[in-house]
């Protein structure tokens, strides 16, 4: 009788034992680290730096050449940017008729090289890529 007790002592331990580890071994973990989130923030501070030694012109210029196409328009995001092998900066504006572009300032000659239309949605509209080039930028002043 003692036996059989000690026996359903020992078996009850084990499933609840086995339970607890098992509600442990089914937690969330987190793969990304904190340190891992500091790695990453000092590269992107390390690049921003490698870019704005490349840049020959400021973000307010930048951001002042978009607002000259774009008039009365809002400037909503300015960031530098490599665009393939270019730095350029990258200017998000909403046109005076409601209208989201994403407009790249070389930050070297302070031309703009591209505008994309883009939607409320994120899609991109009928004139997406659309090469900017001196010709059209005087037309559309």
């Amino acid at each position: 009788m003692i036996g059989t007790k000690l026996l359903a002592s020992v078996l009850a331990l084990g499933v609840v034992g086995g339970g607890a580890v098992g509600v442990h071994a089914i937690q969330p973990t987190s793969t990304v680290s904190h340190e891992d989130t500091e790695v990453a923030e000092k590269q992107d501070i390390n690049e921003q730096a490698k870019l704005q030694k490349e840049a020959s012109i400021t973000q307010d210029e930048a951001t002042k050449t978009v607002l000259d196409q774009y008039q009365g328009g809002t400037v909503k995001q300015v960031e530098l940017e490599d665009e393939d092998g270019s730095v350029v900066y990258g200017v998000d504006v909403v046109s005076k008729d409601g209208k989201n572009y994403d407009v790249k300032v070389d930050a070297k000659t302070g031309k703009i090289t591209k505008s994309e239309n883009d939607n409320e949605n994120g899609d991109e509209a009928e004139d997406h890529d659309k090469e900017v080039n001196d010709d059209n930028i005087d037309e559309n002043n």
